[in-house]
């Protein structure tokens, strides 16, 4: 059993574990960091739909704990605390990302073109293979846009099954992976092929791509002038290498190991693979560096939450 001390919070009402309670308290780091960042650099932002996502984050945690405590329904809890856990880092670094617009470092994306053609990769190549198929390509849309349900999907398993140290550690590589992606990315930025070749209009309408040539000038925009306003509508994926949709895709496939879920999770990840190429916002490269990182992501986790008693 964990201790009384650990476990109890706000007049023994709220029951936290210890990995969760670390977890949120450096979220609430990050997000006051986030906060001083853009305050600091005076950007425009649209504070009340992120701050009020961020209370709900904390909302979905204090149920969680609440219901753990005084419900005696550890499993919900487990999965509301850690719905909030990932809920509440993916907002404050929404804020954190967009602040460091403009980008003082030059694109490398010219050098990650180079590295996949040595590859004997060419995304304009795959999408003209891609566009005499367009139900395949237009089931791989909905296999790319699936990577937060699965995460969350994810979450609700994990907390069902009661692998509550599964659970902290997947919730830990996804902020360790994070933390490390954008801090690759801050120094080495990369936005994806779409900002660099061109594809023929009626591949791109045949295939339903997100990422348009129009798409890519957007994230170059972004990338030398940054948003006239942070806000939900503009934020979107930007962080080319490391990819997190590889990343998130193996998170999903590493966690589910053991559970019915394992198989079904490994098929839809493997199609993420050309998923994710696809739409334009990731060279090969990034796949291979999302992959890297991630590896390093579960060694970090695996070493800061120890398996121990269970609640």
């Amino acid at each position: 059993m964990w201790s009384k001390a650990e476990t109890q919070g706000l007049g023994g009402v709220v029951r936290l574990l210890p990995a969760e309670r670390l977890m949120l308290i450096f979220i609430a780091v990050v997000g006051l960091l986030a906060v001083a960042l853009a305050l600091a650099l005076e950007r425009q932002v649209n504070w009340p739909p992120f701050l009020g996502g961020y209370a709900a984050t904390l909302a979905l945690a204090a149920i969680g704990g609440y219901v753990r405590q005084t419900k005696s329904a550890p499993r919900i809890g487990l999965a509301l605390v850690g719905a909030g856990i990932f809920a509440g880092f993916t907002a404050v670094s929404s804020i954190f990302i967009f602040a460091l617009f403009p980008l003082a470092n030059p694109l490398i994306d010219p050098l990650l073109l180079r590295m996949d053609a040595a590859l004997g990769y060419h995304w304009p190549g795959l999408i003209a293979w891609l566009a005499d198929y367009p139900a395949f390509a237009h089931a791989l849309g909905y296999v790319y846009h699936s990577s937060l349900v699965q995460i969350l999907l994810t979450i609700v398993l994990l907390a069902a099954l009661s692998r509550d140290l599964d659970l902290h550690r997947f919730l830990l590589v996804g902020i360790v992976t994070l933390i490390l992606a954008v801090a690759i990315w801050w120094v080495v930025p990369s936005i994806g092929p779409s900002a660099f070749q061109t594809i023929p209009e009626p591949h791109r309408l045949a295939t339903g791509l997100y990422y348009s040539p129009a798409y890519g000038e957007y994230l170059r925009t972004l990338v030398e002038v940054g948003p006239n306003r942070i806000s939900p509508e503009v934020v979107t994926g930007v962080v080319a290498f490391p990819s997190y949709h590889m990343i998130m895709a193996l998170m999903v496939v590493w966690f589910t190991r053991g559970t019915m879920a394992f198989l079904p999770a490994a098929l839809v990840n493997t199609a993420m693979v050309p998923a994710t190429l696809s739409h334009g916002g990731h060279h090969l490269v990034d796949l291979i560096g999302g992959l890297a990182v991630f590896a390093l992501g579960v060694w970090i986790a695996t070493r800061l939450i120890r398996p121990g008693p269970q609640p």
